[in-house]
């Protein structure tokens, strides 16, 4: 599962998916466990408008389509499963981007991690303690 597209604009996971798929997957790794249509509507449904049956339907077939969940027939109805866990999405995502970024603009990249790192102390400490970190696992 690739990153095809990434929104700067947006926030959390709609960076990446639509607003809408972003609250449906949202909903799933809040439940933990692999969930039904009902069961994400129903979450849903307790924090932003009420959306249609059928919509989060959809959503979640794509969103399974797309490699994000699995889907998996139990009886009558289908359960869906995130394939990642919020941190390991989060974390694909920023590899996509930074390696885009590394790849093709990599000295105004580093220049902008720098400029934006020296205004904080506390951030130059951190980003030097995992520089040496990876360099001494990779001896």
């Amino acid at each position: 599962m690739r990153t095809r597209v990434f929104r700067p604009g947006e926030h959390g996971s709609a960076a990446v998916l639509g607003p809408l798929e972003a609250d449906v997957i949202n909903a799933v790794w809040l439940a933990d466990a692999p969930v039904t249509v009902a069961d994400v509507m129903q979450l849903l449904n307790q924090r932003r408008k009420a959306l249609a049956y059928s919509t989060i339907k959809t959503i979640l077939t794509n969103l399974a389509h797309k490699g994000y969940l699995s889907k998996r027939a139990s009886g009558r109805a289908n359960t869906f499963a995130a394939k990642q866990t919020k941190p390991e999405f989060e974390r694909n995502v920023v590899d996509g981007v930074v390696s885009s970024l590394l790849r093709d603009y990599r000295n105004p990249l580093l220049a902008h991690l720098a400029d934006e790192l020296s205004a904080d102390p506390q951030a130059i400490a951190e980003f030097e303690r995992l520089l040496a970190q990876r360099k001494t696992s990779r001896r």
